[in-house]
């Protein structure tokens, strides 16, 4: 069966969704990074691959795409500012 390309951003960020619901991790971070390549200002995409950096443990690239989430969508402050905070704790 013929499966298409996805073609947007809200098509690879759900498609993110679904690799990172099958712990397909590293394919979850590449399908958020082109959901992001369309649309540098997705805040969904920059969020979740945020919750899925702090997932892995990549506390550095989690805060960042926090950072810009919250930019982008100031007001996600609580939920945002909860990856910044667990990521900076020592």
């Amino acid at each position: 069966m013929y499966q298409e390309e996805p073609a947007t951003h809200y098509d690879h960020y759900r498609v993110a969704k679904s690799h990172e619901k099958h712990g397909r991790f590293e394919e979850a971070l590449e399908s958020y990074a082109k959901a992001i390549q369309l649309d540098e200002d997705y805040a969904y995409a920059w969020y979740y691959k945020g919750l899925l950096h702090q997932k892995m443990g990549q506390k550095k690239e989690a805060v960042r795409c926090a950072e810009r989430a919250l930019a982008i969508e100031p007001g996600w402050e609580k939920h945002v500012q909860k990856i910044i905070d667990e990521c900076s704790e020592k």
